[in-house]
């Protein structure tokens, strides 16, 4: 079973995502140049989205290098070791040893993975109840080698082979290790398209300066700073696509729990904005026309070929022209007959009469109720 969705949401003057020389990124695409907001980008919007730290606070994962910093410094504040004290040099120790198995270390005092790793609360938890527990006066007497020794036990407490139910981002986006860790991978169950400007885009300049609100005109006539920032206004088309099956199984068979993530992403991914320059633009816009499509096949199809030939504005703009591309595309692929499938779409402006046999709906969590119910339904057929 997979759940796909297609979004347009056109922004004004922005910068959302800017590459190394601090301009909107953009991409080639039908031979013309387009505005471009990596999947990256849209990932960690979606991540750090209200929608999903309000519906789950605690059940997020965390991903950085300093996991095994972070774990010896928990543990000593709940111990309360004295620095240098026998259990403080094991704890070290330990958490050392502990950062070696989730990767290589990097040198330096603080313990750091060179790659960065993403845990579960449940994990973290499990990993550091398992080296507390070992924190004892005895062991504290051990040598480095017997002490190391205990690591090998706490990895396999930690058994972070286990899949747990609080670290849905995790379960949605994936965690990759690499060849010098023993920490697991897990398969991503949610692909994320890079978004692209459904029609070519132009960059602009803006040369701004800030005036010194204590410097008069007989001090100085000209601005205290003056710099450039890029900018572009685009029509982003947005492409995610969910295995949810595999979704299921990375929350621990939890199907329920999966049923409200998806929820939650689908809220997350047509309403939140990366936030890239949006002090200075403020280009907060939601989706315009949302397309989710659920096909008991896991054959994921993008429709950014609606856009291999950019759209031109028209009398009634670019937006309204890329609602009727994206709805025809829709309902040319349903000609390859890749399974079967319901469709619902949601745009307060739509102009197609029943593109490709949708269900169109007026509100957004309509749509997301009636794709739920669907899900749940085959999900117990």
């Amino acid at each position: 079973m997979l759940l796909e969705l297609h979004t347009l949401t056109s922004h004004a003057p922005s910068n959302l995502n800017r590459d190394d020389l601090g301009r909107p990124k953009t991409a080639t695409f039908g031979g013309v140049t387009r505005a471009r907001i990596s999947s990256q980008a849209i990932k960690r919007s979606i991540r750090f989205s209200a929608q999903l730290r309000d519906e789950w606070k605690n059940k997020l994962a965390t991903r950085s290098r300093e996991l095994p910093e972070h774990l010896f410094n928990e543990i000593v504040k709940e111990g309360g070791w004295e620095e240098g004290s026998p259990t403080y040099k094991l704890a070290r120790t330990m958490c050392e040893e502990f950062g070696k198995y989730l990767g290589k270390l990097k040198k330096g005092d603080k313990l750091m993975t060179e790659q960065i790793v993403f845990v579960t609360n449940s994990e973290f938890a499990r990993a550091k109840e398992a080296i507390a527990a070992r924190l004892s006066e005895e062991n504290a007497k051990l040598s480095k080698k017997d002490a190391t020794n205990l690591i090998k036990q706490v990895c396999a407490d930690f058994s972070a082979k286990i899949k747990d139910s609080d670290g849905v981002d995790l379960a949605m986006f994936g965690r990759m290790s690499t060849a010098d860790s023993d920490f697991h991978s897990v398969d991503a169950s949610v692909q994320v398209a890079h978004a692209i400007s459904t029609h070519q885009v132009v960059e602009e300049a803006d040369w701004f300066v800030a005036v010194d609100d204590l410097t008069t005109h007989e001090d100085n006539q000209g601005s205290a700073h003056l710099d450039q920032t890029d900018f572009n206004s685009a029509v982003y088309y947005k492409y995610f696509s969910c295995n949810v099956p595999l979704l299921v199984e990375n929350l621990g068979n939890d199907a329920e729990a999966a049923f409200q993530a998806i929820t939650a992403f689908l809220q997350a991914a047509c309403t939140v904005t990366p936030t890239g320059k949006q002090n200075s633009f403020a280009s907060n816009n939601v989706a315009d026309t949302v397309l989710l499509v659920l096909r008991d096949k896991k054959i994921p199809v993008s429709l950014a070929n609606a856009f291999e030939r950019p759209v031109v504005a028209g009398v009634d703009g670019i937006l309204a022209e890329s609602r009727d591309r994206l709805l025809k595309e829709y309902a040319d692929v349903r000609a390859y007959g890749l399974g079967d499938e319901t469709a619902w779409l949601f745009s307060p402006k739509v102009r197609v009469e029943n593109p490709g046999e949708l269900s169109v709906f007026k509100t957004l969590p309509e749509v997301f109720e009636a794709a739920i119910q669907e899900m749940k339904s085959a999900e117990t057929a």
